[in-house]
């Protein structure tokens, strides 16, 4: 999906002692030029944006930027904006081409599960009367 960074998005030169999550780019807002931080992959949307609508990264961040609320700041404003984009042009058949809607997280689910499970096990051997609870008391709280 994402392509290669148009040049004015290609990731500068920073000392490895400075390494953070977010990366910084110039761009022009309405013919003013300014710094924006975002993450890696956000910058590859955009410019994934760009490729699509035959423009470039200054007119999807002016954009975003006349968009934004009167005290949001504009990388939150390009960052609602990239969701946005992606959100209104999704359709039932992207997601089922993407996969999604089939189970992507049902491993997840059922790790937290198990790892409940355990803790709900191992608060059950701890009882503070020092009585030992079947499982069916454990879930429902101490016996009554």
């Amino acid at each position: 999906m994402a392509t290669a960074l148009p040049n004015c998005l290609a990731p500068s030169d920073e000392a490895p002692e400075r390494h953070s999550a977010l990366v910084m780019h110039n761009v022009s807002i309405r013919g003013r030029r300014t710094s924006i931080r975002l993450e890696p992959q956000l910058w590859n949307t955009l410019a994934e944006i760009c490729r699509r609508e035959f423009c470039t990264p200054h007119d999807v961040c002016s954009y975003a930027a006349e968009h934004r609320p009167p005290h949001g700041s504009l990388a939150s404003s390009l960052r609602v904006f990239i969701l946005g984009y992606f959100h209104t042009s999704s359709t039932e058949d992207g997601h089922r081409t993407a996969g999604h809607g089939q189970g992507m997280f049902i491993f997840q689910q059922q790790e937290r599960r198990e790892i409940r499970a355990r803790k709900a096990d191992a608060l059950d051997r701890k009882a503070p009367d020092g009585l030992t609870r079947s499982p069916q008391h454990a879930r429902s709280g101490p016996p009554r």
